[in-house]
């Protein structure tokens, strides 16, 4: 009896799962054989296609349907192009359409109109394929909707590329090589190579990326909307960004301009308006030129050593490559960090929203002055005169291109910050510094090199500056005084997750870009610091001078005598994110090194451990309670976009970070917000193979 019962339960299982195989395998994520229309189920409504159009692999229809029978909805919609199923699914929300109770006489059918958008596969072949429409209602009643004349074929245009398996191929080893490293080196404590095989994965990576022509620059969106050019551009993942304009519309043309004949190269491209483009004046990542001042702008030599393609890809990825181990050399350098902790903790400046958002320049901005910073120690660290003047000629190179970067509200802070902590860094050094012939050396090379770069470009660029000097914006802005920040402006990097992807009159997508700020939970560190040591170090006294005095004039302005002696009426209050985050990390460098001693400290005693532990609750609370303040203050809009529980989410893990911070475990800290940061602002930019030609359409050429 028990086994006639278990074998009739086997059979009805196995049915069960058999119709479950068969339901599964007739979606449309497999071909599906379209019902012969002369079957097709009529009587159930009626409906009728207007439009049908393809741009970027998405179909788009516009039409309306409904049902005879009031009482039942129309739930479900079935698309076919040619023999293809291409969706099943909801017809959407409907939308009032006066003309069709007009035209049919049924005022029923009011709430009848669909916009009902959908992403084509990505092996759909170019061509014109017939489109066939069928609804289902809830009764289970089918009809077929009327095509328009234009909707009865959908043409699918050429162009719909997708990149080929030897570009992903490079793209998935440029991201296993330098993580893979990583995460071996950490298993297996040093890695196979140590620092120097992750430095050469890293280079590795970079080199991957540019072979396969890889880029995340928003440039497809001038290709495609200018309808006069064709390329062999293909887009990988993610959406073109249309904020980032000033990138796809301003610095990435003009330096793929120069390409051009007739005058490859030029200094003065005439391409561009009555009397030409002096290219020595396009700022940030620039453009190349063939004169001496193309060697400080390494962000524009692949147009010099590469087609177009891998030029592109070069132009994109070169400032994050470059701040990245710029940065990580100089923690290493200044705090001797483990090398694998110190590149988990760079990336949190290559890698913010801020960063990322714009498109990659404040990394690069900040490349110049990191790489100066670190030569210039390493000059007075140094015994031979070989190596004085190599980090001589390093130290005016990376002057000379920092200068070039041609964007004041950038430069002036990240100049004033990493001027002052190479100083701080040189007097805590100062007993094993060496002051000679070697380091005179040196320091002329810097200032030759970088007094020839920059004199070549000023003879290129002077009357071109001097014309920029006339105009109204930027030669004649006024003065900046700062004051003007929002009150959330520290908390906003919190909320990058949501609000990095929406775009209102209220915000835009750039300038809510912002990072992981833990300035609260690194000034109770501090304190704590100096109660237990009864002393602090130079450079996290010059750190905490500086970022009070950024956040001084971002939040109560300066007065019009120091904004002008000091330049800093050339900086926009909220572009100071570049070095609020710059600062932040060299304080999280200096405590990752400094957390033993602190643990070591608490553990003393039973009560050092408690009292550590309820300080480090009472800054998390308070630090949450700051944030959910700050985000309060935001308009209701903005607001909105954080529903309870995201907000909930993002004050949780601010407060477990402050937290960690306080408590010691500032690596855990750093790890955590690295991964945030990189979750958060990775998908922002679309990733793309860039186009290796870029030509007049045929019927569009001149003559």
């Amino acid at each position: 009896m028990a086994s006639s019962l278990s074998g009739r339960f086997g059979m009805v299982v196995f049915s069960l799962l058999l119709w479950l195989a068969m339901a599964v395998w007739s979606t449309p994520g497999h071909a599906r054989e379209p019902l012969n229309p002369t079957v097709a189920a009529t009587a159930a409504g009626k409906g009728y296609v207007d439009k049908a159009e393809v741009r970027d692999g998405v179909l788009t229809l516009q039409g309306w349907a409904a049902a005879y029978n009031p009482s039942v909805y129309v739930t479900l919609v079935e698309i076919w192009l040619g023999d293809r199923a291409v969706y099943r699914g909801r017809l959407g929300f409907l939308t009032n359409r006066p003309d069709v109770v007009e035209s049919t006489g049924q005022p029923l059918w009011l709430a009848s109109g669909f916009h009902l958008p959908i992403r084509l596969p990505r092996d759909a072949a170019p061509g014109a394929f017939p489109l066939r429409v069928q609804v289902t209602n809830g009764d289970g009643g089918r009809f077929d909707l009327a095509l328009s004349g234009e909707a009865r074929e959908v043409l699918i245009p050429d162009g719909a590329r997708t990149p080929g398996m030897k570009a992903q191929l490079a793209l998935a080893l440029a991201v296993v090589l330098p993580v893979g490293y990583l995460m071996l080196s950490f298993a297996r404590r040093d890695g196979i190579a140590g620092s120097r095989g992750f430095a050469a994965a890293v280079l590795a990576s970079f080199a991957l990326l540019v072979a396969g022509g890889w880029s995340g620059s928003s440039l497809p969106l001038l290709l495609e909307r200018a309808r006069i050019l064709q390329h062999d551009g293909a887009n990988f993942i993610g959406k073109a960004q249309e904020v980032r304009r000033d990138e796809w519309l301003i610095v990435t043309p003009l330096a793929m301009s120069q390409g051009a004949e007739p005058r490859w190269l030029s200094s003065v491209n005439p391409l561009h308006g009555v009397y030409g483009q002096n290219m020595n004046v396009v700022g940030m990542s620039g453009a190349p030129t063939l004169g001496l001042p193309a060697l400080a702008k390494p962000a524009s030599w692949g147009f010099v050593a590469f087609d177009l393609k891998r030029a592109l890809a070069w132009h994109w990825w070169f400032p994050f490559f470059a701040c990245f181990l710029a940065l990580w050399a100089v923690l290493r350098c200044w705090f001797a960090l483990d090398w694998r902790k110190a590149a988990v903790l760079a990336v949190l400046v290559p890698g913010s929203a801020y960063s990322v958002g714009w498109s990659g320049w404040p990394a690069y901005a900040s490349f110049f002055p990191l790489l100066a910073a670190w030569a210039a120690v390493r000059l007075f660290l140094t015994k031979s005169k070989a190596g004085a003047a190599f980090w001589g000629l390093v130290l005016g190179w990376a002057a000379a291109g920092f200068v070039l970067v041609l964007y004041p509200g950038w430069q002036i802070p990240l100049a004033y910050l990493m001027a002052c902590l190479t100083l701080a860094q040189l007097w805590h050094m100062r007993s094993r510094m060496h002051r000679g012939v070697a380091q005179a050396l040196g320091l002329v090379l810097a200032a030759l090199v970088g007094g020839a770069l920059l004199g070549a470009w000023w003879s290129d660029a002077q009357e071109a500056i001097r014309a920029l000097g006339h105009t109204v914006y930027p030669g004649q802005r006024s003065m900046e005084l700062g004051g003007y920040v929002e009150p959330w402006h520290l908390a906003k990097g919190l909320a990058n997750l949501v609000t990095l992807y929406e775009s209102s009159q209220w915000s835009i997508p750039s300038d809510a870009a912002g990072s992981l700020y833990l300035l609260i939970p690194l000034a109770v560190a501090t304190l704590l610091q100096l109660v237990i040591r009864r002393s602090v170090d130079a450079l996290v006294v010059v750190l905490w001078l500086f970022t009070a005095f950024v956040l001084v004039h971002m939040f109560m302005g300066i007065p019009a005598w120091l904004a002008s002696a000091t330049l800093w009426g050339k900086v926009p209050a909220f572009r100071l994110d570049v070095v609020l985050v710059l600062a932040q990390v060299f304080l999280l460098g200096y405590f990752l090194k400094d957390a033993p001693a602190l643990r070591q400290w608490a553990d003393g005693s039973r009560a050092r451990t408690a009292g550590l532990q309820g300080v480090a609750m009472a800054t998390a609370i308070g630090f949450a309670w700051f944030n959910a303040r700050s985000l309060s203050m935001m308009p209701v809009p903005m607001q909105e976009w954080l529903n309870p529980a995201v907000l909930a989410l993002i004050l949780a893990a601010a407060a477990w970070l402050a937290y960690l911070l306080v408590r010691g475990q500032v690596w855990s800290a750093v790890a955590i917000s690295a991964a945030w940061t990189l979750a958060v602002s990775l998908p922002f930019n679309p990733l793309q193979q860039a186009p290796g030609m870029c030509n007049w359409c045929r019927s569009c050429s001149p003559h």
